[in-house]
């Protein structure tokens, strides 16, 4: 059993071969040239895709879930795949920026400090001349 008898190779027409060809060419000339971090995003989208096809299974396995369409699974499968990326958006808007009320107050403290118009030192500076 050869790799070319496990996908089915032998029944390719020449357009297949040429197209499954250039498209391996050109996946390997980006592997050695300069722009190869174009590859991580390529995998990465293909292993999104493999989780979102994972929901989706598990999704048309459950039985209240399963008389829902194979769309409305994907939408409800890419709609929980989005939620940690909603819950990390959601724990850097509240713990950084305008949106923390620590921070605004440790900013408010801060601007009460200095006064406009006056040089800004450090607490161990002393002037040469009086």
């Amino acid at each position: 059993m050869t790799i070319f008898s496990f996908i089915g190779a032998e029944t390719w027409s020449s357009a297949a071969w040429l197209g499954y060809g250039s498209l391996i060419g050109m996946v390997v000339a980006l592997a050695f040239s300069s722009q190869r971090w174009l590859l991580l995003y390529l995998f990465g989208g293909m292993a999104y895709w493999l989780v979102v096809e994972m929901i989706q299974n598990i999704l048309a396995g459950r039985s209240m879930l399963s008389a829902l369409s194979e769309w409305h699974r994907y939408v409800i499968a890419m709609g929980i795949s989005w939620l940690p990326l909603v819950g990390w958006v959601l724990y850097r808007a509240l713990r950084y920026e305008d949106v923390s009320h620590s921070v605004s107050q440790q900013r408010e403290l801060q601007a009460a400090r200095y006064v406009e118009h006056t040089p800004v030192y450090d607490d161990d500076y002393k002037p040469r001349f009086h």
